[in-house]
């Protein structure tokens, strides 16, 4: 008795173009073509699998060779149809391309293409997964293809078009047969189960049409599976077909979402071992998490209902918890998260220890550490922006407001003081004490300092600003060139780059109103001699002057710079410790230096020559 039975996906073969489910187009072509009698002599059906294309040649054959043909709707009673269907024919030969390959095979297929039909009107060769012969077997067919003998038509079929060279493709016409409509094969089930006599729900049947993707071939060899499961007392459920496919439950799936949003890792670990306990492939789980996060993603985003029970795999109850639990997610996170269990699908293909990896795949997914640091950056940068966008320059006395920003933190005991910018033009007034000169380049009046901060101010990239600020070291900064300075060479080469250089140049263009010549390069000896020369040197022409805080020291006439009063004064010893050996002249220089040190008031530029060049405060 088995030997008689026949499967459903064979049983059920359509025999007409009126039998074809979701081929509207293909059938519409070639049943134009057969009407009018203009009939190519090469055919190209390429599509998934199980779309009908080899039953599509079969029907195509089979209206050409009736006894009544060509016509549209084969009798199917004739001789040339019955050898048709039974695959017995011997003006319709059917080639496996996988298992004739070789170019001797195409030698032998067109010495036996000269002959003339024996029964019927045309001699028709379809090959079946073209895509696998080889280079040579298709150039052989050339130019039988192109210019066949009369009568003779070739028919195509392959899932892979793309293997198929252009030129065997060019003298074909194509045909793309697509995946059919989940709605179509559940119509078709239906009336097959009512032939058969199968007792099975609805809901089941929507499940074998979305799980078959597209191809009918797939839905009824799983209906036929089912079928197995039908007795008297007992109807096919969804349960059954999601058992019968190895699949996870809609509420196991549920609660395993559950868990990943509530973060809780203990219930996460002991449904996975259960899942795996129970026979599930740990493979299979990340692929049922995918589906489901994926229904959850399109339950987020979908506004029509009708639409979305189309497009979502579930259940009604479980449609209402989905959307329930998208609630808790952003879109962009449940992107995130499929994107993560595709790589865990990716691993767990590689590895030997899909348990361990399916419990460290979801576990980082639970605690989603790396997508909540991005959201905090998303915030820090939006609160930079708003910021900068309100065209406030920073603060030069108090401190930034952006959190990387460093700021100074006077001593307890210092009162505020009030700082003047200091007029070079005119006199030194009396009773005030000089200022070191600090600078070594000079802009618009101002200290090298000053400058350097005035520039990093009119860098609008925030990450170029904090990298200029917190990582460079300025030597020189005027209209002509600016020198700059990084610990390593990796700073040096990433301060050239285009995405560094660039807003430096427009903050530049700003400041100056030109570019000047930028030079970035490493420290050399030279440049911290010649900077704490200048800090510690005392001025010898035209020196800088300030006016005196509010709270004055008492005055003395020409007092010397080791007796300066030290009311609401701080002193400085600039760090003259080189990092590189230096001569014995330039040491003793220092020495001389270090063994008188200056006295004077710790205002903003000397603040910011000891932030820059590593002072040190003594009390």
């Amino acid at each position: 008795m088995t030997q008689n039975y026949i499967p459903l996906y064979r049983k059920y073969r359509p025999q007409s173009f009126a039998d074809l489910v979701g081929q509207e187009a293909l059938v519409k072509t070639l049943s134009n073509a057969i009407n009018l009698n203009k009939i190519a002599h090469a055919y190209l059906f390429t599509g998934p699998r199980g779309t009908g294309k080899t039953s599509t040649a079969r029907i195509f054959a089979k209206s050409l060779n009736c006894k009544n043909g060509p016509t549209l709707t084969p009798c199917g009673e004739c001789s040339n149809c019955l050898d048709i269907t039974s695959g017995t024919s011997i003006d319709v030969i059917e080639i496996d391309a996988a298992s004739n390959r070789k170019v001797e095979d195409a030698r032998n297929l067109l010495e036996k293409v000269q002959f003339v039909p024996a029964s019927g009107k045309f001699k028709v060769y379809i090959i079946d997964e073209v895509h696998m012969l080889t280079t040579e077997a298709f150039n052989t067919l050339l130019k039988t293809l192109e210019e066949p003998p009369p009568n003779l038509v070739f028919i195509l079929a392959t899932t892979e078009a793309h293997k198929v060279l252009n030129t065997i493709i060019s003298r074909c016409q194509r045909f793309d047969l697509r995946r059919i409509q989940a709605p179509l094969i559940v119509e078709r089930m239906k009336h097959i189960i009512e032939l058969e006599n199968i007792n099975i729900s609805d809901e089941a049947l929507n499940i074998i049409a979305k799980r078959s993707f597209g191809g009918m071939r797939d839905a009824l060899s799983l209906l036929d599976q089912a079928s197995m499961l039908v007795s008297d007392e007992k109807t096919v459920n969804e349960e059954d077909i999601l058992g019968l496919l190895g699949s996870i439950s809609e509420e196991l799936l549920l609660k395993i979402s559950n868990a990943l949003t509530d973060k809780d890792s203990n219930e996460l670990i002991s449904l996975i071992d259960h899942l795996v306990q129970m026979g599930n492939e740990p493979s299979q789980v990340v692929k049922e998490l995918i589906n489901h996060f994926r229904n959850m993603m399109l339950v987020s985003t979908a506004g029509d209902a009708q639409s979305l029970k189309n497009l979502v795999d579930a259940s009604e109850q479980a449609l209402n918890e989905l959307k329930d639990q998208s609630k808790k997610y952003e879109i962009i996170e449940i992107a995130q998260i499929i994107e993560k269990l595709s790589e865990a699908e990716r691993t767990l293909k590689t590895t030997t220890q899909q348990h361990l990896w399916l419990e460290v795949a979801l576990i980082n997914i639970c605690f989603r550490n790396d997508i909540q640091v991005i959201k905090d950056l998303e915030v820090r940068i939006e609160k930079l922006e708003q910021f900068i966008s309100g065209n406030n320059p920073m603060p030069m006395q108090s401190a930034p407001p952006a959190p990387t920003l460093p700021q100074y933190t006077p001593p307890p005991t210092r009162q505020p003081e009030a700082v003047v910018k200091p007029d070079f033009n005119q006199a030194p007034p009396q009773n005030t004490v000089p200022e070191p000169k600090i600078q070594t380049t000079v802009q618009n009046n101002q200290p090298l300092t000053m400058t350097w901060k005035n520039l990093l101010e009119h860098i609008e990239s925030v990450p170029s600003r904090m990298f200029f600020f917190s990582l460079s070291k300025p030597i020189e900064v005027n209209t002509e060139k600016i020198v700059i300075t990084f610990a390593s060479e990796n700073f040096v080469k990433k301060a050239q780059s285009k995405a560094k250089i660039d807003p430096l140049e427009k903050a530049a263009m700003q400041l100056f109103g030109c570019i000047p010549r930028i030079i970035v390069r490493t420290p050399l000896p030279e440049d911290d001699e010649v900077l704490k020369n200048q800090v510690a040197q005392p001025p010898t022409s035209a020196p800088e002057q300030r006016s005196a805080p509010a709270a004055s020291p008492p005055q003395v006439d020409n007092p010397p710079a080791q007796k300066m009063t030290k009311v609401q004064e701080e002193k400085i010893v600039v760090s003259t410790k080189p990092k590189e050996p230096l001569g014995k002249e330039v040491e003793q220089e220092l020495d001389s230096i270090n063994d008188a040190p200056v006295f004077i008031e710790l205002g903003e530029q000397a603040r910011i020559v000891k932030d820059l060049f590593n002072g040190k405060v003594i009390e």
